[in-house]
């Protein structure tokens, strides 16, 4: 998997042959870093000038792909004109609308495997559970290592319980979702089908994978993370930052 920034002058002119370019990108971890506390996630300074410029920029459509809730995304960027898809893709946000399309058929599922969660766990200091509606993430960054186990074995049971929910491991996090076939992919190739074009994917998670799997060879996708990762990713920067300045490498293009 090379660097996106080494591999540069290849994709810039790939680039530049597309007409119009459909750029998804993840939130936490890719354009935001990942806080100790998720509502205090901020996407730096300079990454905004650019998301900003490439909203408004006539050759790009822009895409946010969240496991947060869309209308908690939408809050966090602030940025109008872009589609927002949250849940792991179970809701939607279009441009310059409020209404949130989503199918609620897994909500009740996901509030009683929240509310177990919640009594199994509460006496392991840092362990929380955030019921987002269509999804739920179970996270552990904050908890004693030493609860690695306990956690996971009662996420495992929860879930397990009704077949009609999964859950997928992530960074320090378990994030669980109806078992519905509905993903990231499932988000990532709608889109692109509505909209067409050179689909330009950034994920850093395990629930990005099923984007990275989903998309046409000829995507650009870029994994957020180290060397090490067996991501399906076609490229990769290091971190948030990177991204930004990846970002910024795409607008000027697109601008031209």
């Amino acid at each position: 998997m090379r660097h996106l920034l080494d591999a540069w002058p290849a994709v810039d002119a790939r680039l530049r042959e597309a007409e119009h370019l459909l750029l998804m990108l993840d939130f936490d971890g890719t354009l935001a870093p990942i806080v100790p506390h998720p509502p205090d996630a901020r996407i730096p300074a300079k990454t905004m000038e650019a998301l900003r410029a490439l909203a408004r920029c006539s050759r790009v459509t822009m895409a946010i792909v969240s496991g947060r809730s869309a209308g908690d995304v939408r809050s966090l960027a602030g940025l109008a004109g872009i589609h927002y898809f949250g849940s792991h893709g179970r809701e939607r946000i279009r441009p310059d609308s409020d209404a949130v399309e989503a199918d609620d058929r897994g909500r009740s599922a996901i509030a009683a495997v929240s509310r177990r969660l919640v009594m199994d766990l509460a006496d392991v200091t840092g362990f929380e559970v955030e019921n987002k509606g269509l999804s739920a993430a179970a996270h552990y960054r904050n908890a004693n290592p030493g609860d690695y186990e306990r956690i996971a074995e009662s996420v495992r049971r929860a879930v397990g319980a009704d077949p009609a929910l999964r859950a997928s491991p992530g960074k320090m996090v378990f994030d669980i979702t109806p078992a519905d076939g509905v993903d990231k992919g499932v988000a990532a190739t709608t889109l692109l089908r509505e909209i067409g074009g050179l689909a330009i994917y950034f994920g850093d998670d395990t629930t990005d994978e099923t984007a990275f799997r989903a998309l046409p060879q000829k995507s650009v996708t870029v994994f957020v993370g180290p060397t090490s990762s067996s991501s399906r990713a076609r490229f990769r920067v290091t971190n948030p930052l990177e991204v930004g300045t990846a970002l910024t490498k795409i607008l000027d293009t697109a601008a031209l």
